[in-house]
């Protein structure tokens, strides 16, 4: 199957503690030893996955876990692109900076969680230090990532380093809607096909602490509960290999049809269903991915998404979408018992 790339939790501990974060309030187990994480990065590299990027929590708080991914990843014959999230925390002067990224060679990515929420507790020179100290190593891409409640908090962030120029490359995402955060409905959109894309991060799955292998990185929810009977969740590689995983996957129509519609084709399944339009019709929703969260955590949602698939027309137009956007050849059948 097409990926663009994989996410690597190494933890889900961070002292940051920002109001938006998916993981407050986590029950799920929250790091691996080592050895795991070095097994589950080499498994994604022999499957073809091109880029690992580890994550977290705070990656930098657990930097045994970090060093190990990424001395994995560094190792790997297919010499994948090697990225890291962080919130800069450890970025206080340039010595700190330089001691931990000399350890991290093989680094070709930094994204950088810079935003309102995050300048609480982490200064933007901190964050400045650590594109210095990537600069200074040669590391092509660094990303600035800002998450918004707010229009004006874009233009806030941006002003903080633009004498930087076009050195940086700049992602923006809308929060995801939660008790912890100020209401955003007035830049939500409702469950409508024309407000939401097609395609999203459904093509960066991630594997958490635990094992959990899951569809993207929505599946941080199930810091929060158990995940495996939800949509999002592909396997857990404690119990059986990445390969193994991705060829049961290949068949689960209810993922591939995520992979091929992405939050377009969740808001079309809202405006066709009736049981979905009485429920969420009304609503308004900060991203696709809150949308998509939000449907399809529920029960009525997944029944809904695995009926939908269930019609030959609509595994076969998920087949043709496979084949055309994808290169990837038909599933061969669907597996009894499909979600």
């Amino acid at each position: 199957m097409y990926y663009t790339n994989i996410l690597v939790s190494v933890t889900e501990i961070c002292t940051v503690g920002c109001s938006h974060c998916g993981f407050i309030g986590s029950i799920r187990e929250r790091q691996p030893e080592d050895e795991e994480i070095a097994e589950w990065v080499t498994q994604a590299c022999d499957f073809g996955i091109p880029a690992i990027i580890f994550t977290g929590g705070e990656p930098f708080q657990r930097f045994s876990l970090l060093k190990a991914g990424v001395q994995a990843a560094a190792a790997h014959p297919s010499k994948p692109k090697i990225g890291c999230f962080t919130s800069s925390f450890w970025g206080k002067n340039p010595e700190t900076v330089d001691k931990f990224l000399d350890q991290l060679d093989g680094l070709t990515h930094f994204y950088l969680s810079t935003d309102v929420f995050h300048q609480e507790k982490v200064p933007a020179q901190y964050v400045r230090n650590v594109i210095d100290g990537a600069i200074r190593r040669g590391i092509r891409d660094i990303s600035l990532c800002i998450t918004i409640a707010k229009d004006e908090e874009e233009q806030q962030i941006r002003s903080m380093y633009e004498d930087y120029g076009d050195r940086l490359l700049i992602h923006v995402d809308r929060v995801i809607s939660s008790p912890h955060i100020e209401a955003v409905a007035d830049t939500g959109h409702p469950p409508l096909p024309q407000h939401f894309e097609k395609s999203c991060f459904l093509h960066t799955p991630i594997i958490n602490p635990n094992g959990d292998l899951c569809a993207c990185h929505v599946a941080k929810v199930g810091a929060h509960k158990p995940l495996d009977k939800d949509v999002y969740f592909l396997g857990n590689l404690k119990k059986n290999s990445f390969q193994e995983i991705m060829a049961e996957a290949d068949g689960d129509y209810s993922y591939q049809y995520l992979r091929a519609f992405g939050p377009q084709g969740v808001a079309r399944l809202v405006s066709e269903h009736d049981g979905l339009r009485e429920t969420f019709g009304g609503k308004t929703f900060s991203s696709g991915c809150d949308m998509c969260s939000k449907v399809l955590l529920t029960r009525k949602g997944r029944e809904a998404l695995r009926d939908h698939v269930a019609d030959p027309f609509q595994q076969t137009l998920v087949d043709g979408v496979r084949e055309a956007r994808f290169g990837e050849a038909r599933a061969a059948e669907v597996p009894e018992g499909v979600r």
